[in-house]
């Protein structure tokens, strides 16, 4: 079986198609030296030998541009490895520079502020019978968070998501050629205004992480420059955002579709479960790449030098027996690696963790009965699926 054949179902359902590619072999060729690789085991082996499987070229996009999208990119820091997929020590130096706002002690104090901004999303529903989960909640929640983090100012942040993503889609969506070439040029003027916000904020002296990042550079151990922190935010506000959008409309769409709205709206203590239970049947991050430093054999098969690795982390919880190893300390009874393992686990999963949490109880409190899906304007996916599982729009009905 190869993944391709199968492209069309896997939206709608891409656990079914694990199974059936696991039950033919641990690792799947795809394309020209890429595989998918579903089982739980190897998984686990290939994110902790971070010296054989590397992550350096996470960000190099997972699909072909072409010549004139790649002539503009190669003048960007489109290609520019992020630090924090570097192998230590450069990844565990540059790490220290960003890690104090995501402690779970700096998210904690940070959750009230998060759980004023879902209770304000979701407003007074009196009088209305919709929302659109993604549009009023799941997108403006963590892109406002994570935003303010940063330093990014209101203003802008219409602009810097635009920015981000096309940036995303070059990573993973084959685009048109043309749409390439815009794309391209977007990441440009994306650069540039990083580049004279951080110049902005060391000027202003404004708190934020930006400035923490910026003072970090030139004192002993640090290995960062500026550059480094302008591909550093992009993936922060990638990861900060999308991945929590996806994880708020895949548990929102989980309630409704297994009929327990009302039991969590009368148990929001359980809400914390019900997130890591999300976590584990339909993650919003299918899976994450790899690549073989050298050839190696995997299994049987001969992997060639330079090949990328897609681990399946939507497989894991699919797959693992009831043995398997519950990877995330946090996940209690599920197991699920919907954060990553290994050293590159990421680095804001608590954070994730408290935006859902916070998100759904707000939506729980201010939705006045169960809901139901909206007829007249179907749920829709985000194409593709394969990299980021997650809703484009979610409207609900009550």
């Amino acid at each position: 079986m190869s993944l391709t054949g199968t492209v069309h179902d896997f939206m709608t359902d891409p656990y079914s198609t694990y199974r059936a590619l696991n039950a033919e072999a641990p690792l799947t060729p795809v394309g020209p030296a890429e595989y998918v690789v579903t089982d739980p085991a190897l998984i686990f082996e290939i994110l902790e030998d971070h010296d054989k499987y590397t992550s350096v070229h996470n960000l190099e996009g997972h699909v072909p541009v072409c010549d004139e999208a790649r002539a503009i990119l190669d003048d960007t820091l489109f290609y520019r490895t992020a630090l924090f997929n570097e192998p230590p020590p450069a990844h565990s130096a540059f790490r220290k520079t960003f890690i104090r706002p995501f402690t779970p002690a700096a998210v904690d104090r940070l959750a009230p502020k998060i759980r004023d901004v879902a209770t304000g999303l979701c407003g007074d529903l009196t009088g209305r019978n919709a929302f659109d989960v993604m549009g009023e909640l799941a997108y403006p929640l963590p892109i406002k968070i994570i935003s303010d983090m940063i330093g990014i100012p209101e203003d802008d942040r219409a602009q810097v998501k635009q920015w981000n993503d096309l940036w995303l889609a070059l990573q993973v969506a084959p685009l048109p050629p043309e749409q390439q070439t815009q794309a391209a040029g977007s990441v440009r003027a994306y650069d540039d205004y990083v580049r004279d916000l951080i110049a902005k904020i060391r000027a202003e002296r404004r708190p934020s992480l930006i400035l923490e990042m910026a003072d970090a550079i030139g004192t002993p151990g640090a290995v960062h420059e500026v550059d480094d922190i302008i591909v550093a935010i992009r993936v922060m506000i990638a990861a900060g955002h999308e991945t929590t959008s996806g994880l708020i409309g895949n548990a929102v769409a989980r309630l409704i579709e297994t009929g327990r709205w009302d039991r969590l709206a009368g148990d929001p203590g359980a809400i914390p479960d019900f997130v890591e239970e999300t976590l584990a049947a339909d993650p919003s991050v299918q899976s994450t790449p790899r690549s073989v430093e050298e050839e190696t054999v995997i299994r049987g098969v001969t992997v060639p030098a330079g090949a990328r690795l897609h681990l399946a982390i939507g497989a894991y919880p699919l797959l693992a027996g009831p043995n398997g190893t519950t990877a995330d300390p946090m996940a209690g009874g599920h197991k699920h690696i919907g954060f990553g393992h290994g050293i590159h686990r990421c680095v804001g999963s608590h954070l994730g963790r408290v935006e859902a949490r916070l998100a759904l109880a707000a939506l729980l409190e201010a939705v006045p009965s169960a809901p139901r899906f909206d007829e007249a304007a179907p749920p829709e996916r985000l194409p593709g699926g394969y990299v980021f599982r997650a809703f484009s729009s979610l409207p609900i009905r009550w």
